[in-house]
């Protein structure tokens, strides 16, 4: 059972940004403040998995250090970035948390290829998300339940309404290395009565230089699949890999509108593979999760998207971003 503590004055993949400890974070991922290299945002992926009013939302954010010396390189391991912090809003409070399998992206990778179009003359291709709280968390102020141990995450879930729960928050996650939230972003997921879930990473010996994490897998009832990637809005550039896995078909149009495009979007001289699959043919780590959904009635078909997102947030573009990402299905 989640026992809960209202604060009232106290002194965050999708995915998340890349930023210093001090830098003021719109969306964040932050290493400790003793670490003194920069880091710049890697590449993304992310699997959104959706069937009937559930979710499984799996993150793997990457990053690149520059300028650490060799010395400090130990086992494909960076000595001294020991830590980093994640912000992750989520419509509804997360049912399970746990690591993913590692091999997760590389099979869907691999499942989803590209492949050239044979015949060339072919014709061109072309939560209770929203939904009220509980009225017991829309008091104003902010609401930290029991944290969550996911293998080597640690996270705080935490929900704020009002003024005083924004407050509240972002003296939180400044304390606790996460950074604030810039106001507008901070609004519109008030707003919306998303949770936002303080995500740390620790390892020890040091995380990769390959800058490549274990995925973090959230379950979390919605009414439409959704990708957190308007909370990016404060960090440059990025590139981003992401899959979603549904029984519906997703309108590629308005998809697109928020800088993400398939294969045959980006060229239509190629196609994806497995576009259209059955749950028993998806790549076993990718099958252990749909079967998960141990409680509703499986289709005999499914479908699979990847959708490519280049030079995502050019120019601040995510900040203008009316609402965050929903996967709108076709009528």
């Amino acid at each position: 059972m989640n026992w809960r503590i209202t604060v009232a004055s106290l002194a965050l993949v999708s995915a998340c940004s890349l930023a210093y400890l001090h830098t003021p974070a719109e969306a964040c991922l932050h290493p400790a403040a003793e670490f003194k290299y920069p880091i710049k945002a890697g590449s993304q992926r992310g699997l959104v998995m959706f069937h009937g009013g559930k979710q499984h939302l799996v993150v793997a954010p990457g990053y690149k250090v520059d300028g650490v010396p060799a010395a400090k390189i130990k086992n494909d391991a960076i000595e001294g970035l020991t830590s980093l912090a994640m912000i992750i809003p989520v419509p509804n409070l997360p049912e399970s948390y746990a690591e993913a399998d590692g091999k997760l992206f590389d099979e869907l990778d691999e499942f989803t290829e590209a492949a050239e179009v044979e015949n060339t003359n072919r014709a061109r291709r072309g939560a209770k998300g929203l939904a009220d709280s509980p009225s017991e968390d829309d008091q104003d102020g902010a609401t930290f339940y029991e944290s969550v141990k996911a293998g080597a995450y640690t996270i705080q879930p935490i929900k704020a309404s009002g003024e005083k729960g924004g407050i509240e928050l972002n003296a939180w996650l400044s304390n606790n290395g996460f950074g604030a939230i810039g106001n507008d972003l901070l609004n519109y997921y008030m707003e919306n009565k998303f949770y936002w879930l303080a995500v740390k990473l620790n390892a020890e010996r040091g995380l990769p230089v390959s800058g490549n994490l274990k995925p973090l897998h959230l379950t979390v009832e919605t009414e439409k699949p959704f990708f957190p990637l308007k909370i990016r809005a404060g960090e440059g550039e990025f590139d981003a890999e992401l899959w979603v896995i549904c029984t519906e078909k997703i309108d590629l149009d308005k998809t697109k509108a928020f800088g993400l495009q398939t294969v045959e979007q980006r060229d239509n001289m190629f196609y994806q593979k497995n576009r259209t699959t059955k749950p028993e043919s998806l790549p076993q780590p990718a099958k252990a999760l749909w079967d998960k959904f141990e409680m509703l009635k499986s289709p005999a078909e499914i479908n699979c998207y990847r959708f490519y997102g280049a030079g995502l947030n050019k120019g601040g573009s995510l900040a203008k971003l009316e609402k965050d990402l929903t996967f709108e299905f076709k009528k």
